[in-house]
């Protein structure tokens, strides 16, 4: 089991076992909670508040019908995607 060092300012590094079970990379966020006096540090997406919008706007097409597809191929999207532009 690795060992972390606590430096200057309170940083860790991150073994690199760790990191590649987790695919942690530069500039990814992590919650910190603790569990039982035990550090948990979990990946997580941060995404735009604005993209809540336009989920919602995505999800009201799909109940109300308003969608294309599926496609059985990359090519078949590409080329209803031509269609349609």
């Amino acid at each position: 089991m690795p060992l972390v060092k606590v430096k200057q300012n309170f940083q860790i590094t991150i073994p690199v076992e760790v990191r590649e079970q987790l695919r942690v990379k530069e500039g990814d966020y992590l919650e910190a909670t603790v569990r039982n006096d035990v550090v948990v540090l979990t990946p997580k997406a941060v995404v735009d508040r604005h993209m809540d919008d336009a989920i919602a706007e995505g999800m009201k097409d799909y109940r109300e019908g308003r969608f294309i597809g599926p496609f059985e191929s990359i090519e078949e999207f590409k080329d209803t995607v031509k269609k349609h532009s």
